[in-house]
């Protein structure tokens, strides 16, 4: 039998409970919004994203789907976003109709078409050296033309949108988007992020281009009420058992994070014969926490002495007040040193401040892993 939890990109039936988020997503979208769309790693945003745009296109929108994560440079990212739009706007269509469906949308930009035996293969190109400081501006008057003259909706999702700060042009690709998109009335845009100190401040600080020209959409944690059903649920799919109170123990240990959530209970089922007891969650719990190891010693490994300290500290000690004398005491640290540390471990999304005004790491699981290192 077939585990039934799901770590990677969720599918539709695999979904726990985001009917609202979806419909939510939708309604934005038909209605032409712009959408800043944040949370923090692994909380299921490009499963969600990639189900809104499933359904969006076979209402006849016009879609694209950009991964900018691994973006280095300002021409690095036209290519990644001009392909995927090629790719989005022609999905679907055969070979004929789709060059001519993408003929001319670009002026400076020149599409790479080649269809090889398991699909299409799609690069960009400027049109000639001189002409590459027009190319952004060229892709993002492309997208709007194209859109206007089929007087159709299109919606077009950047994911990792933050990562664009990262460029030594950010400033110079922000303004240009602004002053496109600001006009495409019939072309909604998800800015996704999981960095979400630098997103907020993409959209929110009233010095950058994209300043009040979103909407702000957090995606919360699943309830315990939904989600421990939902595993006790999937292990009797199968063939096994799973008692609702012990459902949600894995939902706890996990401490509601959907990723870590499915996680743990795929580990748990494997390990379960017929009858899932406590024993097996808590042994699973500590399978998890090692698995994950080599992903957060090569985050520890990126810190400065200062932000290690800082970082260890406040996942043994979660406080509402990291700059009092005794905390700062326990790091060795000065207030300006702690400042420091806050300011990059926010910035990189590694510590996070909870409803309840405490600082603590946002992942919980590398919160244990601190706690025994």
């Amino acid at each position: 039998m077939k585990n039934p939890f799901t770590i990677g990109l969720v599918s539709e039936n695999e979904f726990c409970n985001r009917e609202r988020e979806l419909g939510e997503l939708i309604t934005y979208a038909k209605n032409g919004s712009k959408v800043m769309f944040c949370s923090p790693r692994r909380y299921g945003k490009s499963s969600l994203v990639f189900l809104v745009l499933d359904k969006l296109r076979k209402e006849g929108f016009l879609t694209a789907y950009v991964d900018l994560f691994p973006i280095s440079s300002e021409d690095d990212f036209i290519s990644r976003f001009a392909t995927a739009v090629i790719k989005g706007f022609g999905a679907g269509l055969d070979q004929k109709t789709f060059l001519e469906k993408i003929k001319g949308i670009f002026s400076v930009l020149r599409p790479v078409v080649e269809f090889v035996p398991d699909g299409v293969s799609i690069s960009v190109k400027v049109d000639s050296p001189e002409k590459r400081s027009m190319a952004l501006d060229d892709l993002m008057d492309g997208i709007g033309k194209y859109v206007k003259k089929r007087k159709i909706q299109a919606c077009i999702a950047l994911d990792e949108f933050q990562e664009i700060t990262e460029l030594a042009t950010s400033k110079k690709i922000e303004g240009i988007l602004r002053s496109h998109i600001q006009h495409q009335k019939d072309v909604s845009y998800f800015y996704i992020g999981s960095r979400r100190r630098i997103l907020q401040d993409m959209f929110h600080n009233k010095s950058r281009p994209f300043y009040k020209s979103t909407y702000t959409y957090i995606l919360e944690p699943i309830s315990a009420d939904h989600f421990a059903p939902f595993i006790s649920k999937r292990f009797t799919g199968t063939g096994k058992a799973c008692s609702l109170a012990l459902a949600r123990i894995i939902y706890d240990l996990a401490q509601g994070y959907p990723y870590y959530v499915q996680k743990l209970a795929s580990i748990v089922w494997d390990a379960v014969e017929h009858v899932c007891d406590i024993g097996t969650i808590h042994q699973s719990f500590e399978r998890l926490v090692r698995m994950e190891a080599a992903d957060f010693e090569g985050i520890w490994g990126g810190l400065s002495l200062s932000r290690k300290s800082f970082l260890r500290t406040i996942s043994l000690e979660p406080t509402a007040t990291p700059y009092a004398k005794n905390f700062l005491e326990k790091q060795s640290l000065s207030i300006g040193g702690a400042q420091k540390a806050m300011k990059v471990l926010l910035a990189k999304d590694l510590i996070e401040k909870s409803p309840e005004g405490v600082y603590r790491p946002t992942d919980p699981i590398m919160r244990e892993w601190l706690k025994k290192g």
